[in-house]
Order: C-alpha cells, then structure tokens, then sequence
C-alpha cells in the first residue's frame, strides 16, 4: 500500500509538471501576443541588390553562402537569456537577488518572442525553427520564477538574518558574472557547474559575516549548480554537434574590403567581384557585432550578410528615438534593472547598415547586438 500511494504520487507529480511545461509558453504567448502588434515590412530593403545572373552564381559556388531570413529574428531568443544573465550580473554585484526583477523579464521575453514571431511569420513554417524559443522560453520563466520564490521567502529570511552581503553572496556575484560572460561564446550546457559548486563550498566567512545566511547560500546555490550540472550533462548528449561551417558568416561588402579586414581574427577574404565587392568569411555572433562598426568606420558597406538583405540588431540608449531611414523598430522596452536606460530591437536594410548605424550612434544609442544568421 506504501508503496502504491508512492507510485501515485510520483505519477501524479509528474504529470503536474507535464501540465506546467505545456501551460507555460501558452501562457506567455498569449501574453506576449496581446502586448505586441504586426510589425511594418521594412521598405527598401532590396534597393541596391547585386546583379542578378552574380548573385545567382555565388549562391551556386560558395556552399553554407545562404542562410534562413529567419534565421536573424530566431537568433534572438537565444541572446534574451545572455542578456538577463548580464544584467543579474551587474545587479548582485551591488544588491541582493532578492530584489532583481524576475517577472518584468519574464514579461518581456515573451514580449519580444512574440514580436519575433510576428516579423518572422512571412517563413515556410519549420517546426524547430518555432520550437526551440518556445522550449528557451520556458525554461527561462521556470527557472526565474522558481528563484523569484525562493529568494522572496527563504533568501529574504537570512537575508535579514545577516544584515548585509557575506562572502558567500559576494563570490555568488562574481560566479554570475563568470557565467554571463562564458554563455555570450558557448553553450550554456558547458559551463563548469562543478568546478563551480567546489569555489562556493571553499569560500570561508568574512568577520562578522552571518553563519545562517552563509551557510543557506552555499546550501542553495550548490544544490541549483548540481541541477544544472545534470540537465547540462543530458542536453550535452542531446545536443547535435554544430557544423564548423556553421559558426561562420558569409559577408558580401564593398569598399577596401582586403584592408580594412586585414586585422580582424578569424576572417578570410574568398571572392573578389571587383567593382561589385568582395565575399569574406568570419566569426558568427559577438566577433561579429564587435567588427561591423570597424568596418563602417573604414568606408566598408554592405550588400549581404548570410545571403540576405535584413538584419535584426539590438541597441542600447537613454530614450525612445526616431528609427533612421533603413530600419524599423521591432521592439522597445527600459531594461527592468536600470529603467533609464532601453532597449530597442531593430530590422535594418544590410545595403544601408552603414549610414544607420553612425545615424544610431549619433542619436546616442550604442550597439548591443547583431543577430546574424
């Protein structure tokens, strides 16, 4: 009989979390969608196009040359939680986790999920492509609210109890800033949770430092980092190994192309088309974002990037602006830990990338991210 009622229980469990896994993305889909409209198509994004019969050509000669439209707006998803992971950072380097704004970036994921699925709708429908934000997503709003209840009952009670940050919470702070800094290039699944664990474990009191408080936080983070030391290790089994190609992006520019990439790492010129520009390979992601306004800032334009002509990026600035001619806003909303400041998705024409980008920064924002392909 024990052992009957042990087993119903167990199923009973299980089948709560089932219920809470598929409830949540409907939940913050619906959300999202009636805090979202349709986007406007952005106009002109095709002007300037490469000669036909060329463009045809490379996309037959250089292989991975093309990528996905959608490939831009879905990459999104994917940087949200390094974003959120940045700004938890930089919040527990000066306060408790206690009063880091959970919700306001659970909200806004699905938000900007939702904005990301509008602009992405115009697609063939590739269910991977759709559901893995969905799956992101999810884990992402567990993961935070679970932390929102722990640390606004348990964590405020020893919180209370120690009077000011142990050098338990400090060296929690520094862990966070570890691993926002390690997924923005890698996998989240990699990160050394172990090693981790181990640090907090050793990490002795400072005087005065309170015992329950840092006793709790060694107790609490470890058990998390063990959790996620045994989801990493299953998704790593999961994961398919990426491609190599895959890591890079093919870019179409014009301008002094050879020079002005000279100096940049892991970049290698293929195809030069003279007076029509010139192919180059590079690193996908932060190498990418970091490069562009180097480029810009040596009289490099753009034609293509991944085979497209619309790029999705994120900025960062003190107030709402104008979007420059090319671009169009995706998404805009204050960044919940510093509400002075925003954060503004936007779908730009590749072929104008260089006049709005210098008009973005003359505005006053500064460039966050560059979601290729």
């Amino acid at each position: 009989m024990v052992l009957l009622r042990l087993l119903k229980r167990l199923v009973k469990t299980i089948l709560w979390l089932v219920v809470i896994a598929v409830l949540t993305p409907i939940a913050g889909l619906a959300y999202g969608f009636l805090m979202t409209s349709s986007p406007e198509p952005l106009a002109g994004a095709a002007e300037g196009a490469p000669p036909k019969a060329l463009a045809d050509k490379v996309r037959r000669e250089i292989p991975a040359y093309q990528r996905p439209q959608q490939a831009t707006f879905l990459a999104y998803p994917d940087w949200a939680p390094v974003h959120a992971a940045r700004d938890y950072a930089g919040f527990v380097a000066k306060d408790q986790p206690s009063g880091f704004p959970y919700w306001s970036y659970i909200g806004g994921y699905w938000q900007d999920n939702a904005a990301i699925l509008r602009a992405s709708s115009a697609a063939t429908f590739n269910y991977d492509d759709q559901l893995m934000p969905l799956v992101t997503g999810t884990f992402y709003t567990l993961g935070y609210a679970l932390q929102w209840a722990y640390e606004n009952t348990v964590g405020r009670i020893t919180e209370a109890a120690a009077g000011k940050r142990t050098a338990a919470d400090i060296h929690q702070a520094k862990a966070a800033a570890d691993y926002a800094g390690f997924i923005a290039g890698t996998p989240w699944y990699q990160f050394p949770y172990a090693e981790k664990r181990a640090d907090l474990f050793a990490v002795q009191p400072a005087p005065g430092d309170s015992t329950v408080r840092s006793s709790e936080r060694k107790l609490a983070f470890g058990l998390a980092d063990t959790v996620k030391q045994g989801s990493a290790w299953l998704t790593g089994l999961l994961a398919t190994p990426s491609d190599p190609a895959l890591l890079d992006i093919h870019v179409w520019a014009k301008g002094p192309v050879g020079e002005a990439t000279r100096q940049e790492a892991d970049t290698l010129l293929e195809r030069d088309y003279g007076v029509d520009g010139t192919i180059f390979i590079t690193r996908r992601g932060q190498p990418f974002t970091d490069m562009i306004p180097r480029l810009i800032d040596k009289s490099v334009s753009f034609v293509e990037i991944g085979g497209n002509d619309e790029i999705m990026l994120s900025v960062l600035s003190a107030a709402d602006f104008a979007p420059p001619e090319g671009s169009r806003v995706l998404f805009s909303q204050a960044i919940p830990v510093d509400p002075a400041t925003r954060r503004t998705g936007l779908i730009v024409a590749v072929r104008k990338l260089h006049i709005v980008l210098p008009a973005l920064f003359e505005a006053g924002a500064r460039l966050e991210q560059v979601y290729d392909y």
